[in-house]
């Protein structure tokens, strides 16, 4: 191949020609397949089971975006030979900078929100009180005599419910990051005393959770959009003044080809030092966990590739300068940028297919039945019949629930199981409660303790900052053995009248008095929107449990519908991802 005085091919040779035509054939089939995954992404990600919610979608843009940028820049480079300088600069420089911004982001924001979880599920089985085993209990109506007259309480209790609980119902994925808020006064309240921290081995969890919850207002995708959108008009301010120092990148006259990369520099710095001192740290941090969705592997591919293609291009232009005449070093760039929208954007659209698709086939089966007889008789097949038996066996085995409980904390879904584990001892404080017959007079002159009535009385700022108010909320009932075997898919009324069949339970029978702590942290933890372990629940659901709050229908089946709701959460998302990993 012959070479003109540059050491470039000759623009008006036939090769030439040809290789400008099959690599800008190849760029605009790139572009098509970029387009296409990226708008099915965006339209899939709408689809609460598909779990793409979980990926930070305007993040996942940022950097779908950025690498298209630096893509076109390594085509066009390597197409071309010489094209519009100013064009590569401002290519080069905002590209690059909102790429590894948004990988940054990303991995920081993965670390915090997997630690949340996980840290939050580790609390839950240290502290949770088995639903299969044998449960201690103190003599109730000791608890009992130091508190209001029933009637009363009960009105204190639901008037706390209501202040300490923000009624917001969220259709969309739970787990939701964009739904996980702390608000400035939680914060400046809750995490400023150690008046919560528990003692024991529990205390060196409960600080590291207090670390990432106080970070995880700084993890929104609201606040990381905000950052990148900063490091954009950083890009942008940079590059528009090396366009008026540097004549090499004027726009008139159109320079073609910049013999200095000072211009770059900048720039370029600022990413030299993401990589060496930041990513290194993200890396190591993110290696360390395990997500049901492949962000951890999605990051770290990621940051692998932009160094691979920093070194290269580097490499390619200042150590091979004649072979980057003939086939330039920029080509590297493109194939970051296809191997980063491959990882980012199209593995998980086709994953989040095929679960979309397991999902939506498991609902056409046994949806929200939770007892297999019930699925017999409404005529589900048996293969959706054995896989929710499975399912119920699952969560009556308490070793098998605590392995089902870390996977759905790796699907950022702790929430959900610590709302069971919290149901769970609910269903037994109220168990123990109704044995007492203290509960079942009402004329008695109780008295309240000072701490408890203030609790009923007050808006609790503690409660709106999720499981961190959980801690030191335990019951310690130690005098009396009381022996319950029944899962979370029996109910409370179902488990009380088994127990007390000499008793005229029914679905309008009041929570006791002892079980009004418990309930009042449940609807301050979980259904509190403003909670970072709200439960994401449909709004109709949250307005129905408004009204029944709003006509003082405190019963013992208040919960029931939200529990079936997240056991059925837990089974269409949760459990199909889990059965995978068998």
């Amino acid at each position: 191949m012959l070479l003109d005085n540059t050491g470039r091919w000759p623009k008006d040779s036939v090769a030439y020609k040809v290789r400008v035509g099959v690599i800008m054939g190849i760029y605009a089939i790139y572009m098509v397949y970029a387009i296409v995954t990226f708008t099915m992404f965006i339209s899939k990600s709408r689809d609460k089971h598909s779990g793409l919610a979980q990926r930070s979608i305007k993040l996942v843009t940022l950097q779908a975006i950025a690498g298209v940028l630096i893509g076109t820049v390594g085509m066009f480079s390597t197409a071309l030979q010489l094209w519009p300088a100013f064009l590569r600069l401002w290519l080069t420089n905002i590209g690059y900078m909102i790429m590894y911004s948004s990988v940054i982001s990303r991995g920081f924001q993965h670390i915090v929100i997997s630690n949340l979880h996980n840290l939050t599920n580790e609390l839950a089985s240290n502290k949770n009180i088995n639903f299969n085993t044998d449960i201690n209990s103190k003599d109730v109506s000791s608890y009992i005599r130091q508190s209001l007259n029933q009637n009363r309480m009960r009105a204190g209790s639901q008037s706390s419910i209501n202040s300490n609980t923000d009624f917001e119902g969220t259709d969309s994925h739970q787990g939701s990051i964009e739904k996980k808020k702390l608000s400035a006064l939680v914060q400046k309240t809750a995490f400023t005393s150690n008046a919560y921290m528990p003692n024991g081995p529990e205390r060196k969890l409960y600080k590291r959770l207090q670390k990432y919850a106080r970070l995880q207002p700084y993890v929104s995708n609201k606040a990381l959009f905000l950052y990148n959108l900063g490091v954009f008009v950083l890009a942008v301010i940079v590059s528009l003044i090396v366009n008026i120092l540097n004549p090499q990148f004027k726009m008139s006259p159109m320079s073609m080809e910049c013999r200095m990369y000072w211009g770059f520099i900048p720039l370029m710095a600022i990413v030299g030092s993401w990589i060496v001192f930041i990513m290194p740290v993200i890396s190591i941090k993110c290696w360390k966990l395990k997500d049901a969705y492949g962000i951890r592997n999605d990051v770290l591919i990621c940051m692998v590739m932009g160094v691979f293609c920093i070194v290269m291009n580097t490499i390619w232009d200042i150590v091979l300068p004649e072979v980057a005449k003939i086939w330039s070093g920029w080509f590297f760039s493109w194939i970051s940028g296809v191997v980063l929208h491959t990882v980012s954007v199209t593995n998980p659209l086709l994953a989040a297919m095929r679960h979309s698709r397991d999902v939506t086939d498991r609902m056409h089966g046994a949806n929200g039945i939770e007892n297999s007889m019930v699925a017999a008789l409404a005529g589900v097949n048996g293969a959706d019949m054995s896989k929710r038996s499975e399912y119920n066996s699952i969560l009556a085995d308490p070793h098998e629930y605590r392995v089902f409980c870390n996977f759905a904390a790796s699907c950022f879904c702790s929430e959900m199981t610590t709302f069971i584990d919290e149901y769970q001892e609910l269903k037994n404080i109220t168990i123990h409660a109704l044995g007492s017959e203290d509960i079942w007079h009402q004329n008695e002159d109780l008295h309240l303790e000072t701490a408890y009535a203030s609790r009923m009385a007050n808006n609790v700022v503690k409660d709106s900052i999720g499981y961190l108010s959980m801690s030191n909320n335990a019951h310690n009932y130690q005098s009396r053995t009381l022996k319950l075997h029944t899962p979370p898919t029996v109910n409370i009324l179902e488990t009380a009248k088994a127990v007390y069949p000499q008793y005229d339970l029914s679905e309008i029978t009041p929570f006791p008095v002892a079980s009004m702590d418990k309930l009042i942290t449940i609807f301050s933890v979980f259904i509190n929107s403003s909670s970072y372990t709200a439960v994401s629940l449909p709004s109709a659901m949250v307005m129905r449990l408004r009204d029944k709050l709003g006509q003082s229908q405190l019963t013992i089946t208040i919960l029931d519908e939200i529990k079936s709701e997240v056991l059925n959460m837990l089974y269409f998302d949760v459990y199909t991802r889990y059965i995978k990993t068998k």
